[in-house]
């Protein structure tokens, strides 16, 4: 497409919604500046340490299901890496903090012991602009999953000490903004069971190759300066994680050259309305 037949559509929408310009301008300028601030104190210029999920996994083989393909969920491949992290443990104690429909939290919920979900409540959303439609839609693919408890309720404002219990495994979902971020991971990080706990942060990267410097920042920030060297990317997902064991690492640089690849089997169910 010629350049001159991209700007009159550009022109269009500065005239009639000048506030999509501006976003997409501030979005790309706060990035560049989140960047600039890891790189320049976190010396890591290309982000976290990268581990191959099959370093982290060597027996990486697992079915998802109760997937919907819809905007607002994990990549099948997070969910099943949560899946098979939570496999590891015995009698795993699982907390998610972000579920909405409930994919991620009903697929671990199938190997898991007990799992604890932490999200908006319905007046929440409300309260933010959600409609009926999307509250109707929480815990869709989870509600029928009797070793979950719901709590509904902000996680930047909870209580976790009402917990009284910790985790093995711990999925930070919910709210993507630097502050939020920063502060779920300060609060999650004291609910570690113990050495051998993990951490997963979705969408630290913006895609499957580029960091997501906003959300980099916010963990770097979050994460006890002792405890920041076990920060990793974790290939092929959108995850970061953070663990003890000694894995192998690399740089994460783009374009990446595929070292693996996935057999992926796909089956649709209808769902009874």
């Amino acid at each position: 497409m010629s350049h001159s037949k991209l700007i009159l559509p550009f022109f269009r929408i500065l005239l009639t919604k000048p506030g999509i310009i501006l976003k997409s301008l501030f979005h790309g300028v706060n990035n560049t500046l989140m960047q600039e601030k890891v790189v320049k104190t976190a010396k890591i210029p290309k982000g976290f340490p990268s581990v191959d999920i099959l370093d982290l996994l060597p027996d990486f083989n697992v079915k998802i299901s109760n997937y919907s393909f819809l905007n607002g969920t994990s990549t099948p491949i997070d969910i099943a890496l949560l899946k098979a992290l939570a496999g590891t443990f015995k009698d795993c104690s699982y907390l998610e903090i972000g579920s909405w429909r409930g994919e991620s939290i009903a697929n671990v919920a199938d190997v898991a012991k007990e799992c604890v979900s932490i999200s908006l409540s319905d007046k929440e959303m409300h309260a933010i602009g959600f409609g009926e439609r999307f509250t109707n839609m929480q815990r869709f693919f989870s509600k029928g999953k009797t070793n979950i408890q719901y709590i509904h309720h902000n996680s930047l404002t909870f209580d976790f000490s009402k917990l009284n219990k910790k985790f093995d495994l711990i999925f930070v979902d919910g709210d993507h903004a630097y502050e939020a971020v920063k502060k779920d991971t300060e609060n999650v990080f004291n609910l570690l069971k113990d050495e051998n706990s993990i951490i997963v942060w979705h969408d630290y990267l913006a895609n499957f190759e580029l960091p997501a410097w906003h959300v980099v920042a916010a963990i770097w920030d979050g994460t006890p300066e002792e405890k920041r060297k076990n920060l990793y990317s974790v290939s092929n997902t959108l995850c970061a994680i953070y663990t003890t064991k000694k894995i192998k690492t690399t740089v994460l640089d783009y374009p990446t050259y595929p070292n693996k690849s996935f057999d992926v089997e796909i089956k649709a169910i209808p769902i009874e309305k």
